[in-house]
Formats: structure tokens, sequence, C-alpha cells
């Protein structure tokens, strides 16, 4: 069993300060346990997420995706699956600043304008395969360094950290 990385307890404050909605990942998961866990921010009842922080601080850390940006955008991640499709997707987002890696893939994080509705990525050629989603409303992004739970190794960010990153610089994807 991996040991927790105690990242939430340190890093959720910092996302919060920047408008984001922290979660904590339970250990050896992807997955926060809390029951209307992908409610926002604001709609939480005062002081639970202060009370995640004594009692989960422990835990990795991951992001509900649909926070909202001041242009009207929200945060969302374009989520490849493939390593074949990783270079062509960097190229479309044009060289996107920031991103994390799991296991396989990557996701980069972007803002979406639109509507924040769930949409996978299949490519034509290939049985319709699914390479790949578009996360938003709804949506968790495990974030660095969490550990992964298959290969037992954190999660790590490629180009900048989230917390490092003017929000104006991440690529817009309309829905």
């Amino acid at each position: 069993m991996t040991k927790p990385d105690h990242t939430f307890g340190e890093l959720a404050p910092l996302y919060r300060k920047a408008g984001f909605w922290p979660r904590p990942v339970r250990p050896d998961t992807k997955a926060c346990p809390f029951k209307k866990w992908n409610l926002p921010d604001p709609e939480r009842k005062l002081g639970e997420l202060d009370g995640w922080l004594e009692t989960h601080g422990h835990w990795g850390i991951g992001l509900v995706l649909g926070s909202p940006f001041p242009d009207g955008t929200k945060l969302a991640a374009v989520d490849i699956d493939h390593g074949a499709y990783v270079r062509v997707t960097q190229a479309l987002l044009r060289n996107p600043v920031c991103g994390r890696i799991g296991a396989k893939g990557i996701a980069y994080l972007v803002r979406l304008r639109g509507d924040g509705k769930y949409r996978g990525l299949k490519v034509k050629g290939e049985n319709g395969a699914k390479i790949g989603e578009i996360l938003c409303d709804n949506r968790f992004l495990v974030l660095p360094p969490t550990i992964h739970p298959d290969i037992r190794q954190p999660y790590r960010w490629v180009g900048r950290p989230l917390l490092e990153v003017d929000y104006r610089e991440l690529p817009i994807i309309e829905a």
C-alpha cells in the first residue's frame, strides 16, 4: 500500500485562493470519496472544506473542473489516453503551458468557452476508437504530486504547474 503523500493539506488552500475547487483524493485511488464531491465550492456548506483539511490533509489532491475564470471561460482539461495522440493534441492546442501526466497520455489544462458537458474524443479510421475526452463540469482531475494507484509513482506536471500559470495563458477551446 502506498504511503499517503500529504499534499491535500498543503496545496488545497493555495488552489482555493487561486479560485479552484480542490478535493482530497483517497490513497490508492483516483477518486474523492465524498457524496456530492462535484458540487462547486460556492455551493458547499460553510466550514466543510476546512474540515477536510483537518481530517484528510494527508491524502492526495484533485480538482473539480468547471471553476470560472474572470473572462467567462471555465477550467477544463483535454485528457488524451493514448501516447500516439499526445503530440498532435499539443500542436492543436499550440503548445499548452500546463499539463499533467499519470500512467499514460496527458491531460492539458485549458479554458472552455461554452457549456461544460462531457465530450469523448474519437478518431475515425480506427474503429471510432476513443482517444481521450474533454473534461469540465462534474468531472474530476487528479493533480501532482498525488500517487497514481496503478504505477505507484506521483503524477507529474508537464510545463508549469497550474498554480504558476496565469489563466490567460491556458488555451481556449470552444464547446
